[in-house]
């Protein structure tokens, strides 16, 4: 036989015994550990709708201007989350609108009035956290989070009338705004998530606000025509603007039920607050006897104490994938 052909015999013989020689080794050992994964098919998404039954009053006092709201409101939210399993981090957003407002208030010297039908209770917020304390997809984990939120709290509480025109000619005729309270929110907190089985869950987070950013429009309130002698009046002549800062912090607790694997029922409550410090300003029109704008004046009231407080029941239906 050639060289060549002893070789290739050799060879066959060598392939051929290969199996029987393989199984006199021990089984080969995987490269990486059985609970390995990598950044691929590490996401998970959640999407879904929210009721909130929510109580919530508002308190202020500007001297002897005292301003006390009182409603109940429901409110629909849509929600979303995000989760980087591999890294146990995660970002959520949510947006609620109310659908409906009834409750009460009172503007100091007058009586209760009730809420009208033109109320927009709404908000839209954002989070991102890491949760690097435990395991995020079995058991318990724990982190922190950063977030803003937006926050706008008008009831109807009625519009109050101010004259209009400009000074050295003629008053115009009366106008009126809405009352609006809108609050800007950076939030800073903890949460925690318990997978207890493939059937129940509990979420939790505490977020505190060490900065909300506030401004709005006091809208019932009027100034009535103050006398100035020798034949002059002084008119309320603009809305009355809100600005100022505040503090506060929030809250939330849900428990969930897994009927599928996909689909998520969850119940529990949320809490927010915030105080702070507010001017009201207004502007002041001096008429004269022949209705003619003769002189105008910024008028500024800050606040003995303002707070806003709302809370309640929440009803959560979730799809995860």
């Amino acid at each position: 036989m050639t060289r060549t052909l002893k070789g290739a015999i050799a060879l066959l013989a060598l392939c051929a015994a290969a199996p029987a020689i393989a199984a006199d080794y021990p089984e080969l050992r995987s490269a990486y550990p059985n609970d390995w994964a990598s950044e691929e098919g590490s996401l998970r998404f959640e999407t879904g709708l929210r009721y909130w039954y929510s109580i919530g009053s508002q308190e202020a006092g500007f001297g002897p201007t005292t301003l006390s709201v009182n409603d109940r409101s429901h409110i629909l939210e849509v929600h979303g989350k995000i989760d980087d399993l591999y890294t146990q981090s995660y970002v959520k957003a949510n947006a609620g609108l109310s659908v409906s407002t009834s409750g009460d208030f009172t503007l100091s010297p007058g009586n209760s009035t009730a809420i009208g039908q033109s109320s927009r209770i709404g908000y839209v917020g954002a989070d991102f956290g890491w949760l690097p304390f435990g395991n995020a997809t079995e058991g318990v984990a724990v982190g922190g989070l950063v977030g803003y939120q937006y926050w706008n709290d008008s009831p109807d509480i009625g519009r109050g009338n101010f004259i209009t025109g400009a000074p050295g000619a003629p008053t115009t005729g009366v106008d009126s705004s809405p009352d609006n309270l809108d609050i800007h929110a950076l939030r800073i907190g903890v949460r925690g998530t318990a997978e207890i089985n493939d059937m129940f869950d509990v979420q939790a987070e505490v977020a505190g606000i060490p900065y909300a950013h506030v401004t709005g429009v006091l809208g019932p309130h009027e100034l009535n025509g103050v006398p100035l002698g020798g034949g002059n009046t002084l008119y309320k002549a603009s809305q009355t603007n809100l600005s100022g800062t505040g503090y506060g912090a929030m809250g939330e607790l849900m428990v969930g039920f897994h009927p599928t694997e996909n689909l998520t029922l969850r119940v529990g409550g949320r809490a927010w607050y915030v105080e702070g410090a507010l001017d009201a300003k207004f502007d002041g029109y001096t008429v004269d006897g022949a209705g003619n704008v003769s002189g105008k004046q910024g008028f500024i009231m800050a606040s003995d104490y303002a707070r806003i407080f709302r809370y309640g029941a929440m009803f959560e239906l979730t799809g995860r994938f």
